[in-house]
């Protein structure tokens, strides 16, 4: 059986790229014998630390070694930025992990920009280029017959878009409603146990869970910027973020938390987007559920998400919302797309 070997650039070295080659590391020979994936990582590129480049590939294990330090690399150095990294070197996908916000969308934005004007596939992890760009970059690779995929930016390593567009293809998506921000869920499960609120910030920073600025979790930011992009992908919808209405859980406070509960309610951060005739309605707040509410059980960093359809009625996926093997398999999930030759 004949296969293509893919040739992979890291944009960014933190939590999701080295989830992402733990698991590419332990899975390596299954990945070949099941689904003939067959790659190397031939670049890693970062800001602090600065640019490693192999033609014919990195080590796997000295990658895995780099990840418990934060030293500037010193094997296979080249001194290439990104974008310098994206135009002269052989890789074939680009993997964009670099820390974005969401003001400008920058440098990410560029960086997928110059993949795909190199022809190489794109795989973005974080929330910029889909919230801010998304038509134009799919544009882009649709005209170059490219991928520029996005599994990660919104439920971490559960599969919302493969769903919609592979397995359920032919439903028109009406409303979506769900629990986006597994930090910020988190929070909210520990301050039902008893935790106090900057309590609770310091548990989710101690697991990792909280964006280098946590305010993009707790002010609902986050959610903000998923609602946009599942409003471009799944719904066709050019929505931009400031249409989105937004109000996180920094005002919550255990005492909140504990009236709610003797209410037989529980406060959850929920995302909505729900078409109107031709525009679409979108906002992330604060909501006291009542426990029979689906989205009331949903604890911890766990995500779910209801898609309203018009043939299938109401379709629920829950899955983790957070976590480093957790948000880079959303990215393997990305790269068997491409492995599998499927259209952008």
């Amino acid at each position: 059986m004949s296969h293509k070997k893919h040739f992979i650039a890291l944009i960014g070295f933190g939590t999701v790229a080295q989830g992402l080659c733990q698991i590419l590391h332990d899975k390596r020979a299954e990945l070949f014998a099941e689904y003939d994936f067959d790659f190397e990582i031939i670049a890693v590129t970062t800001r602090s630390r600065g640019t490693m480049y192999h033609p014919q590939g990195l080590s796997l294990s000295y990658l895995l070694e780099l990840a418990a330090t934060t030293d500037p690399f010193s094997d296979h150095l080249i001194n290439w930025d990104a974008e310098d990294m994206i135009r002269n070197s052989n890789a074939t996908i680009i993997v964009e992990l670099a820390h974005s916000d969401l003001q400008s969308g920058e440098p990410a934005i560029t960086h997928c920009r110059t993949a795909l004007g190199t022809k190489k596939h794109v795989i973005c992890g974080n929330k910029g280029p889909a919230t801010l760009a998304y038509n134009e970059l799919k544009s882009l690779s649709a005209k170059e017959g490219l991928h520029f995929l996005n599994e990660a930016t919104v439920l971490s390593g559960t599969p919302v878009f493969s769903l919609m567009q592979k397995t359920l293809a032919g439903n028109k998506v009406l409303r979506i409603r769900g629990i986006l921000n597994g930090a910020t869920n988190f929070m909210l499960s520990e301050m039902e146990s008893g935790s106090e609120y900057e309590q609770a910030i310091e548990a989710a920073m101690a697991k990792g869970y909280l964006e280098a600025d946590r305010t993009a979790d707790v002010e609902g930011y986050d959610a903000q910027a998923k609602l946009t992009i599942l409003a471009n992908i799944l719904m066709d919808h050019p929505l931009q973020v400031k249409d989105v209405q937004c109000r996180g859980i920094s005002k919550l406070r255990p005492h909140d938390i504990l009236a709610a509960k003797a209410e037989n309610k529980r406060w959850k951060l929920v995302a909505t987007l729900e078409r109107e005739r031709q525009n679409i309605h979108a906002e992330v707040k604060p909501e006291k559920l009542s426990l029979s509410d689906p989205l009331a059980q949903i604890m911890g960093t766990a995500n779910s998400i209801t898609i309203s359809t018009d043939l299938l009625g109401d379709v629920t996926i829950t899955g983790p919302g957070a976590g480093k093997i957790e948000t880079g398999y959303a990215i393997l999930s990305d790269l068997l797309t491409i492995n599998r030759g499927e259209s952008s």
